[in-house]
């Protein structure tokens, strides 16, 4: 693992810097610049956009009592992918663009999922705290036993207190 880390770490940049001096040669220094700059600025937007509609659906999945796995693994792989067009370069570029592509970012996630599957365990609560865990994962818990629910406020609704809508992200921007 280390070694692989090192060659990352080593080798790509070393390629990056090849390929900026290649095309710096044959287009210029001014439009190399330049491409770079738009590149990380496009790609910043194309983040923050991306970003906003996964968290609307993990917000949803939340709302239904779902653990939203899925949303939250597409959400690093955006970060990721909006830290690599950060990076000076154009296979960082390229990179970067590939995993804000949703079909490309949900086949790695698939695979993710699948690779890691067989070491992540979901354990239950200890015995004795009054939580089962046989209702499946992302399920809500039983309450403990003894807990008198009469003495607790219900909810007037279903609907959650605050829900976040893009157009609320945008004013608050303004302001």
């Amino acid at each position: 693992m280390l070694g692989r880390l090192i060659l990352l770490f080593t080798l790509v940049p070393a390629i990056e810097l090849a390929l900026l001096i290649r095309v710096g040669g044959m287009i210029g220094v001014i439009p190399t610049i330049s491409i770079i700059v738009f590149t990380g600025v496009l790609g910043a937007s194309l983040a923050r956009h991306e970003g906003l509609r996964v968290w609307i659906e993990a917000n949803r999945s939340l709302q239904t009592g779902q653990v939203p796995t899925d949303q939250m693994i597409e959400g690093m792989l955006i970060l990721l992918a909006g830290v690599v067009l950060l990076t000076p370069g154009f296979l960082t570029d390229l990179t970067g663009f590939a995993l804000l592509l949703p079909p490309i970012r949900i086949a790695l996630r698939n695979y993710l999922k699948k690779r890691f599957s067989n070491k992540i365990q979901v354990h239950g609560f200890p015995e004795g705290t009054g939580f089962q865990h046989d209702r499946g994962f992302g399920q809500r818990p039983e309450p403990p036993q003894g807990f008198d629910s009469s003495r607790h406020e219900k909810p007037q609704s279903d609907k959650p207190d605050i829900e976040i809508i893009p157009q609320d992200i945008d004013e608050d921007k303004k302001q």
